[in-house]
Formats: structure tokens, C-alpha cells, sequence
């Protein structure tokens, strides 16, 4: 017994020196928590997705909770109650945000370069000029199909508010079945809609993507107070999503099966020309492109009269991907300068 005692108190000993016992252990390995969302199932937001399914959100010290948030708006102001610690989405509602005062917002990084998207439609409309009074359906005013309308369609000196019967459809998801049932005659999409309106016989009237329209058609945000409390985690969060950006553009079999689980399609072929009309304008840098937001700007400042005056400045922090420039985090994954 004296024996057995004496035994039991050596391991005692050096699992206090090896740092105490099993939940002193696990206390140790526990990562610091960030939440975040994205604002639609779609490929151009699948970095966040491939993050936390392929660990690289863990590889880079944080743990990441993730939602679904259903527009904009609401994206922002979830944000900006400290009910998410960083969110993706579409840039004009952060951009509309902080004009109208929530200067708390922050864009800290930029997913996507350029516009990705198309306009598809009847047949019988032979041109973009044949749009002019056609009925043009997009989900609702404010959001990324309405701002791709604006900014593709004022390259042929076309207002889709003022030329077109501009129709707002509430859901883009119901755009297929509103021109199946005539209730539209054109509509603005993203991959994969518009492979979906090619197989029911519908044309491209217009491919928006190969224009390549500067715009921040997914950013990366953040609220200032957060950010000052948990620079540490979002920059991990930072580099763990930088990271995902390159396993979205080096891996397509992994990349493929990580967009069905998060959009629920299960077609092949309509992943596989998601992933292709997205790549190359994914923004491998998460660099924050100014001519991005000026397009916004110009948009908006009919009817909110201090884009007039702002600047891109205003709406982004540059801290996090600097770093990810200045550290050499980029060279190691791309082997560039």
C-alpha cells in the first residue's frame, strides 16, 4: 500500500510539472471565439465556408461560430449591435450605413474585384437597347443585382429606373419562375441562375462579368469597437480566410463539394460554372480596391447627398490587409512578391 501511495504521488508530481491535470489541459487548448455570417448562398461567398470546414480557421489559432444572415441590411446592423464579430456581404449596405452616420461600420477586407453577374432574358430581345421599356426583374432596390443593373446598363446610357419597368421581386430565387410565367421579361443574375435560364431557352442579353466593373461586390466587415478589442483573433480570421481564397482557386474538387453542402445543389455542372465565372475575380489579396466604392458613390448620390462629398477612406481600415502584405503571409502562399 505505502508503495502504491508513493507511486500515485510521483505522477501527481510531474503531471504538475508537464501542467496540471486534464482540465487544466484543456483549458490550455481552448482557441478565443469570433462569430461571423455571410449574407447569400453563393459560391463568391464560399471562402468563409471553406475556412471552417477544412480548419483553417483552427490551423490559424481562432475558432469562427458562422450563420446565415438574409440581406444586408440586416448583416450590418448585427454588426453594429455586437451580435457578429465580422460578417461578408454585399458593399453597398455597409456603404449606405455609414452615410447615414454608423460610423462604428468598417470594411476590413475585399472578397471579390469585380462584378460578376449577367442580364437573361426573352428571345426576342436582340440587344441591350432592346431593353428600354422591357420589364427588368432584380430581387430588391439596394442590393447587388440592382447595383450590377445600374452600374452595367449606364455603360450604354440606359437608367433601368427610368427606361426600363424596373421589377422587384422580393427573393432573386423566384427570378427563373417570374419569367417562366411572363411576369418579367429580363432579369439580372449571378452563377449559377443564369446556366438555369440558358437550359430553359433563355439568352444572355448581357454578360456583366466580362465588362469587369470595379465594384465591392463582397467585403469583409467589422465594427471599430470590435476590432480594437479583438485584433488579435481578426487577424487570424484574416489570414485563415486568405488562405481559403487560394484553396478556392487551387482546389476545385474540395472547393465543389464545400459550395454544395452551404447552397444545397447538388448539380455538378452548375457548381463547376459557378466556381469558373467567380474565379478569376476573386481578389487574392483581400486588398480593398477604392474605384470599388466609387462606383457605389456614383450610384447613390442622387438620393443620398453625402456620397457626393465622401471619400473611400472613410469606409475601410487597411490594418489587416497590409499585414497580410507586409507580414510575407501572401508570398507563402502564392510564392510572389
Amino acid at each position: 500500500m505505502r508503495l502504491t501511495a508513493r507511486l500515485l504521488s510521483v505522477g501527481m508530481f510531474f503531471l504538475l510539472l508537464l501542467g496540471g491535470g486534464p482540465d487544466r489541459r484543456a483549458a490550455a487548448q481552448t482557441l478565443p471565439t469570433l462569430t461571423a455570417f455571410y449574407t447569400a448562398p453563393v459560391a463568391i461567398m464560399a471562402p468563409l465556408w471553406i475556412a471552417k470546414e477544412t480548419g483553417l480557421f483552427k490551423k490559424h489559432g481562432v475558432e469562427v461560430n458562422i450563420s446565415f444572415i438574409a440581406s444586408g441590411p440586416s448583416g450590418t446592423a448585427t454588426v453594429l449591435s455586437g451580435g457578429a464579430d465580422v460578417g461578408i456581404l454585399g458593399g453597398f449596405a455597409p456603404v449606405q450605413a455609414v452615410l447615414g452616420g454608423a460610423k462604428d461600420l468598417v470594411i476590413i477586407g475585399q472578397g471579390t474585384r469585380y462584378i460578376v453577374g449577367s442580364i437573361v432574358g426573352r428571345n426576342e430581345i436582340q440587344s441591350v437597347q432592346d431593353l428600354r421599356g422591357k420589364r427588368l426583374g432584380i430581387d430588391r432596390i439596394g442590393s447587388n443585382p440592382d447595383m450590377y443593373t445600374l452600374a452595367a446598363l449606364a455603360r450604354f446610357n440606359i437608367d433601368p429606373r427610368k427606361d426600363l419597368n424596373y421589377i422587384q421581386l422580393g427573393d432573386i430565387g423566384q427570378g427563373i419562375a417570374a419569367l417562366k410565367g411572363g411576369a418579367i421579361d429580363a432579369l439580372t443574375v449571378g452563377p449559377p441562375q443564369d446556366l438555369f435560364a440558358q437550359r430553359l431557352g433563355y439568352k444572355v442579353i448581357l454578360d456583366i462579368t466580362a465588362l469587369k466593373i470595379p465594384f465591392w461586390v463582397t467585403v469583409l466587415v467589422s465594427s471599430r469597437n470590435t476590432i480594437e478589442r479583438k485584433q488579435p483573433e481578426i487577424k487570424k480570421f484574416m489570414r485563415a480566410y486568405a488562405e481559403a481564397t487560394q484553396y478556392f482557386l487551387k482546389n476545385r474538387e474540395g472547393t465543389a463539394a464545400i459550395i454544395a453542402k452551404y447552397t444545397k445543389i447538388q448539380d455538378g455542372e452548375a457548381i463547376t460554372h459557378s466556381i469558373e465565372a467567380v474565379s478569376p475575380a476573386m481578389e487574392r489579396t483581400l486588398q480593398v480596391d477604392p474605384k470599388g466604392i466609387d462606383v457605389v458613390l456614383g450610384q447613390i448620390r442622387n438620393t443620398i447627398p453625402q456620397a457626393a462629398s465622401a471619400k473611400a477612406e472613410e469606409f475601410y481600415d487597411p490594418r489587416f490587409f497590409t499585414d497580410l502584405r507586409e507580414s510575407g503571409f501572401l508570398k507563402s502562399l502564392w510564392g510572389e512578391n
